[in-house]
């Protein structure tokens, strides 16, 4: 290689008790470059970065940075040499301000040794100034701001480090559209300035917006290298997933029955207003909007996680009262979330203890729980789901995010629900485990159980609904069958200008 470039691995290995995280990846990232790498979960791509950040150490091969084989041992090994990363679960302290954020650890001091805050001010002011981020302040207290604007906040606290190379990992998957194009903006920004940066996500769109290469790993190993400019989505899929994957998820794909839910005139403050809708067993209504529309506190207000001020909910024709979820779970209803690492899975424990977690009495008998019964069902659903992972007493935080979601399937599933709310299916998953999340939907779909679904892409929407219900500002601007729909009737709808 030459002086063109910033970052080399050369053969790096990784291995974890079961399993081969990596195995003799090369990668070369060019400076003032954004580079993608792309690829399923467990297919390394969280392995590598971490190692690159200090969080883990490599089995074997080197790492040469600018030139200069280097050794990264922790986190301020990485800083001090220029790397900085930004993960998708944001790191930031909810209480300090952005300026305390951007500086910590790294406070300006005056003569004295005390914090200099007018400096550490004015720094910031000069940073959001010279990004044009007007509507932060450097004394707005962190808790106060959206995600997007929380993940600038930590990109500002790279940039702060003089961060040479910049590692964002899925930066997109809690972004509204605007948040995103002001994302986009900022890495071009530093581009310009010299920095590079690694690009990881599973929403390929974006790889054609922002970036200039894009490398795919599969399986723990670098199988392939493009150029944005002249390859495709489904060539950069083929290798991801190792087949042609279609972008089909079901929809009409099962028996419709009779009414299942009905829901009359729900209210919920300003975020759920007056909305009325059915859901067919057998069938998958997805439910699309804006961030901010209302959708996932509609599926809270009937899951009684939240309580609404009014509306009916009726299951086969019947008023039933949901006043918090154990009520809700014995009306046969389940709730798979979108936020599955903070309130979905239980993250200190095994996958097994995950799945049984979801109907304990089923597997209980005057307070002695039968393991035998509990691990056969767990192995049936870890089987049935394709969870993978060496054994049922694999720790479930050392699952990548499909698997993960996959055992919160399956802990709701031990259940045996007969309506299913899911919010966010497949955020932050790759395309080849979109499709087995789908299909598993699917299967449940042809059992009889009504499935309500949120998602924010238009693809997997109209990829997996039989119909359409969508939401603006808390209330339904309409529902409609999933036949020759296209997404530009769904965004007018979702924005109100039909």
């Amino acid at each position: 290689m030459d002086g063109d470039y910033i970052l080399e691995t050369k053969s790096i290995s990784k291995s974890f008790p079961g399993v081969k995280a990596l195995d003799a990846v090369n990668i070369a990232v060019k400076k003032a470059e954004i580079y993608a790498i792309v690829g399923e979960n467990g297919a390394g791509k969280s392995t590598l970065m971490k190692i690159l950040s200090g969080a883990y150490q490599l089995d074997e091969g080197e790492i040469i940075f600018d030139g200069k084989q280097v050794r990264i041992r922790d986190a301020s090994d990485a800083n001090r040499i220029g790397i900085s990363i930004v993960y998708q679960e944001l790191s930031n302290f909810p209480a300090l301000s952005i300026a305390e954020n951007i500086y910590v650890g790294n406070y300006p001091k005056t003569g004295v040794g005390t914090v200099d805050f007018k400096k550490m001010q004015n720094d910031t002011q000069k940073l959001l100034d010279d990004y044009d981020l007007q509507d932060l302040k450097p004394n707005k207290t962190v808790r106060l701001l959206s995600i997007g604007r929380q993940q600038v906040v930590e990109i500002l606290r790279a940039t702060s480090k003089d961060a040479r190379l910049l590692i964002l990992d899925e930066p997109t998957s809690a972004l509204t559209e605007r948040e995103t194009v002001l994302l986009f903006d900022i890495m071009r920004r530093l581009k310009s300035q010299g920095v590079s940066i690694i690009y990881i996500s599973h929403r390929l769109d974006e790889i054609f917006v922002v970036c200039d290469r894009v490398g795919v790993l599969r399986d723990g190993q670098f199988v392939k290298e493009f150029t944005v400019a002249q390859t495709s989505k489904d060539e950069i899929v083929r290798h991801m997933v190792g087949r042609d994957v279609a972008y089909n998820y079901g929809a009409h794909s099962t028996q419709v029955g009779n009414t299942l839910l009905e829901v009359k005139n729900l209210r919920y403050g300003h975020y759920v207003k007056d909305v009325n809708f059915t859901l067919n067993a057998g069938e998958v209504l997805g439910v699309a909007g804006l961030e901010g529309a209302g959708r996932t506190e509609l599926l809270e207000c009937l899951f009684g996680v939240l309580k609404k001020d009014s509306g009916e909910i009726r299951i086969d024709g019947k008023n039933i009262s949901v006043k918090n979820p154990m009520q809700a779970k014995r009306h046969g209803m389940a709730f798979i979330t979108k936020e599955r690492k903070k309130i979905g899975l239980f993250m200190g424990l095994t996958l097994g203890d995950n799945i049984v977690s979801g109907n304990l009495r089923k597997f209980s008998r005057k307070a002695f729980i039968n393991f035998k019964k509990a691990n056969e069902n767990s192995n049936y659903y870890k089987e049935r789901f394709n969870i993978k992972a060496p054994s049922l007493r694999t720790p479930v935080m050392s699952l990548s995010g499909g698997n993960q979601q996959k055992v919160l399937l399956a802990a709701w599933f031990t259940s045996k629900p007969r309506i299913l709310f899911v919010d966010e299916p497949t955020r932050g998953i790759d395309v080849g485990t979109k499709e087995q999340i789908h299909k598993l939907i699917r299967e449940l779909a042809a059992d009889g159980i009504g499935v309500l679904m949120i998602s924010s892409d238009l693809p997997e929407i109209l990829g997996a609904s039989d119909r359409v219900m969508v939401m603006y500002e808390g209330s339904v601007t309409g529902i409609l069958e999933n036949r020759d729909l296209s997404e530009e009737k769904i965004v007018k709808l979702a924005s109100n200008e039909v």
